[in-house]
């Protein structure tokens, strides 16, 4: 019984020892180097840990702190409120230097809040919600409790480490889970995404023109930062330095939120989306390049390691055609303007893959790349990734009748058709004309000839005298060289007569 008892806790241990080592991929040789101290990757959905580095050790977030800021002023105040600041702005590093009495629309100043990381706003929201910081604050700790973070304690809502705050810590793995959490939120992702904002005038300041601080959304211009590596050499380890250039900007990126103060360094938590498959990210104390640098390297690494994208869609397929109104052509060819893929962790299987084109609604002229519709790629129910279809060629505004759906060349077969039906009506009605007047001269010459063969007749029958009685009107039929020739006679006779007589 005592030997059973022993194999089951010896089992447990195991089985714990397992779970606890299967998150642990940071371990691998192949892992990437990195200058922050603390670091986790977790996958958005699940929360399952792809990679860490001292992920549990409390440690300063600086303005990272202002992700759960935003989150309490997203569930106790509405976008559209109006709040009035209620002092001027203490120099505390990043405002944008509030005036006291000045009013603010509650979504302009979230923005300042979460793009150039204004600590006046994070105080103007703390005492509008809670009267003041330290009643704000245990809202803070509430909501981050709420999300499973055990190792966080808020003492301002900015995230600046004064004299006397030094507890105002958290762990890569909190900030991990808390960012999971308000990633749920469309408002939040809206906000954490945008690269710059215009903040309309206030009653006490001209516009204000807001930037991301975070230059994976943005920043296309390379930088350089310094890495380290480590080699072997006469049994000994050597650090070897050298400068590394790297563009920031990473395709995917939704945001999130930097931060930087001297004594927590500089931290970052990002979100990236490729096909379908979201990651959160955390690195605290680096360099001020060097957070981006992290990240991206663990993205990559990531990415490579425990997934698989497969490509749906290729760049430049083409994947259907469009209906065109008023235009040359009745449709214009599609092709995808980037590729649409489908990203599954590695070894599983993509069979409920499908996608869906969906068409807009287009009226002459359509230039080449112009957008004409979108191609989405499902996974089973959830749409996974799309891109946007464009024009593979121009359309230009076509003729009369494209009004009733006739592409150009079309209505060209149409006016040759019926130039042709048209000439062959009138070949047609010249021949018959011709044809009558043909007849008409056959019944003419049929009938001088029956006239002519007539008056033959009849003078044959005067020379032998068997001319036969002739009718009233008979006479009057005969041709008129017919009379002159019977006047004659009667004439010649006549004058016989007389002579005969005297």
């Amino acid at each position: 019984m005592k030997f059973r008892k022993r194999l089951f806790v010896f089992i447990m241990i195991l089985a714990i020892a397992c779970v606890q080592w299967t998150p642990a991929f940071a371990a691998s040789a192949d892992s990437p180097q990195l200058e922050a101290e603390s670091a986790i990757v977790i996958d958005a959905d699940s929360g399952k840990i792809l990679y860490e580095k001292d992920i549990y050790t409390k440690r300063q977030p600086a303005s990272t702190t202002k992700i759960v800021t935003c989150m309490v002023v997203l569930e106790h105040l509405e976008l559209d409120d109006t709040l009035t600041a209620k002092h001027d702005a203490v120099q505390m590093g990043s405002i944008i230097d509030i005036k006291k009495g000045e009013e603010f629309v509650v979504e302009d100043l979230l923005y300042a809040l979460m793009l150039p990381s204004a600590n006046d706003a994070a105080v103007a929201f703390a005492e509008e919600i809670g009267g003041n910081e330290t009643n704000f604050c245990k809202l803070m700790n509430e909501w981050a409790e709420d999300c499973g973070a055990k190792s966080t304690n808020f003492l301002n809502p900015s995230g600046l480490n004064w004299q006397g705050q030094e507890e105002h810590l958290t762990t890569a793995y909190d900030l991990a889970l808390i960012t999971k959490e308000a990633m749920k939120n469309k408002t939040f992702r809206k906000l954490i995404s945008t690269e710059s904002y215009t903040m309309p005038a206030t009653n006490k300041s001209k516009k204000r023109e807001l930037k991301n601080t975070n230059k994976l959304l943005w920043d296309t211009e390379p930088i350089t930062v310094e890495e380290e590596t480590t080699s072997t050499k006469n049994g000994k380890t050597v650090v070897n330095t050298k400068e590394i250039e790297f563009v920031p900007k990473y395709e995917g990126t939704i945001g999130v939120k930097t931060g930087q103060t001297s004594t927590a360094g500089a931290c970052l938590v990002g979100a990236v989306e490729r096909n379908g498959t979201e990651l959160i990210s955390v690195v605290l104390n680096s360099g001020a390049d060097s957070r981006f640098y992290d990240t991206a390297k663990m993205w990559d690494y990531v990415l490579e390691n425990f997934y698989d994208t497969h490509n749906i869609v290729r760049k430049n397929e083409h994947v259907g055609k469009v209906r065109v109104k008023r235009g040359e052509h009745r449709h214009v060819a599609g092709i995808a303007e980037s590729a649409a893929a489908v990203t599954v962790t590695s070894g599983a299987e993509i069979d409920g893959v499908t996608t869906e084109f969906e068409e807009m609604e287009l009226q002459a002229p359509v230039k080449k790349g112009d957008k004409v519709g979108v191609i989405k790629v499902y996974n089973g129910n959830e749409r996974v990734s799309q891109t946007d279809v464009v024009a593979a060629e121009t359309i230009e505004k076509g003729g009369p009748l494209s009004y009733i759906g006739i592409p150009d060349w079309l209505a060209v077969l149409i006016y040759i058709a019926a130039a042709l039906i048209l000439l062959m009506l009138l070949i047609i009605w010249l021949l018959r004309r011709r044809a009558r007047k043909r007849r008409r001269r056959r019944k003419a010459a049929a009938a001088r000839g029956s006239q002519y063969q007539a008056g033959q007749s009849y003078q044959r029958q005067q020379r032998s005298g068997t001319r036969p009685p002739v009718r009233p009107n008979q006479e009057s039929q005969q041709p008129s060289s017919d009379r002159r020739a019977r006047n004659a006679a009667k004439r010649k006779k006549r004058k016989s007569k007389g002579r005969v007589q005297r």
